[in-house]
């Protein structure tokens, strides 16, 4: 779930795409290894696949739905192939290095402004009530490595990982509750919406968490 390798929310905000490109004539371009590479980062630093991305097409500001005609396809070379583009926006964009080592180009035909692109980044939610805080946390180390990876040289500028939010059902306040192993414990509460946010520290590692509910989702706090 909102790019510097962020989180959910910070991601699809921070990669926010408005199809802004030169136009070639009734189709415009705009560099495939661009749009191809969270993707890519995570077929690197994401093996075991704790996060999973997925490419949205969004309405442009002040348009309340995405226009009918609405096309994508990757020109590749001479080639041009079609780009899925299922009911609910989500984008099919194969993954391929291949194709951004050859320049690719996603080409749309609409104007600049009509449809917004944005990354959702989602990491997997571990299921029951009782784990550890290193499961917990799994998707953390994962996050590091890729905006390592994207950063290049500048990792050293940019953001960490400072918190989770943890996301139940919006309702009855729910708890979480972390035992060390030296017996101390720390409890956070939700708050009406659902959500408890707790510090992100690895030295909690080989602690145990209780849950009052299963979670609905973890999403990562980057400051």
């Amino acid at each position: 779930m909102h790019p510097p390798f962020l989180n959910r929310l910070t991601l699809a905000a921070l990669l926010l795409m408005t199809l802004a490109s030169p136009a070639l004539a009734e189709w415009r371009d705009f560099p495939y290894a661009k749009m191809a590479q969270m993707g890519l980062v995570l077929g690197k630093v994401d093996p075991q696949k704790i996060f999973t991305a997925a490419m949205i097409a969004r309405p442009g500001e002040g348009f309340d739905a995405l226009p009918a005609d609405f096309r994508l396809q990757v020109k590749l070379g001479a080639k041009t192939i079609p780009v899925p583009i299922l009911p609910d926006g989500r984008i099919e964009l194969p993954i391929r290095q291949d194709w951004a080592d050859a320049d690719a180009q996603v080409q749309t035909n609409q104007p600049k402004g009509r449809v917004r692109l944005s990354m959702d980044l989602n990491s997997r939610t571990p299921p029951g009530t009782r784990l550890s805080y290193a499961q917990l946390t799994e998707s953390v180390p994962v996050m590091e490595r890729g905006i390592k990876e994207m950063a290049g040289v500048m990792s050293f500028l940019a953001p960490k990982v400072k918190q989770l939010t943890l996301r139940f059902a919006k309702g009855q306040s729910q708890t979480v509750t972390l035992t060390l192993p030296d017996g101390k414990r720390k409890l956070w509460k939700s708050n009406a919406e659902g959500h408890a946010t707790i510090p992100w520290e690895p030295k909690w590692l080989q602690g145990a968490v209780l849950l009052s509910a299963p979670l609905q989702g973890i999403d990562q706090v980057l400051k």
